[in-house]
Formats: C-alpha cells, structure tokens, sequence
C-alpha cells in the first residue's frame, strides 16, 4: 500500500526574528547547514514514504520552499507544496 505524508511546515514567525524573515521561511531555516525540512524528507525517503504534502503558510514561503525541494529532491521524492 502506498500512504501520502502530509509534512506542515509552517511560514513565516514573527517570534523567531532574526532567524527568519521574509527572505526565509521557517521550513528553510538552517540547522546544522541544512534547511529544517530537509530532516524530515530526509527520514520519509529513508522510510520508503516518497509521495509527501508539504504545507507551508503563505504564497511567498511556499514558493520559495518549492523551489528549494524542488531543486535538492529531483526525481528522489513526489513533493507537493500547497499554501495555506
């Protein structure tokens, strides 16, 4: 059987100023060099669990976190990212 994850990512956080800011997203904060996310989709593509929904809140941090798993996950995950 195949499961879709739904992985919330959040958008952006007035509590966490300086560490984010319009330019990035809480799902792309660095955290050991890597964006957050990237642990999570990390541990799912390990799980065998390749078809993932990633939430994100705001147009603008949702493309942004598009293009950056777009770009690190190409033809490794089905990654969909929606705006809430």
């Amino acid at each position: 059987m195949d499961f879709q994850v739904v992985v919330l990512a959040g958008g952006t956080s007035k509590n966490l100023v300086p560490l984010v800011s319009k330019d990035v997203p809480k799902a792309l904060l660095p955290v050991g060099n890597r964006p957050v996310v990237s642990y999570v989709l990390d541990l799912l593509e390990q799980s065998n669990l390749k078809d993932i929904i990633v939430v994100v809140g705001g147009e603008d941090a949702a493309v942004k976190v598009d293009g950056w798993i777009s770009s690190a996950y190409v033809d490794r995950l089905r990654v969909e990212v929606l705006e809430t």
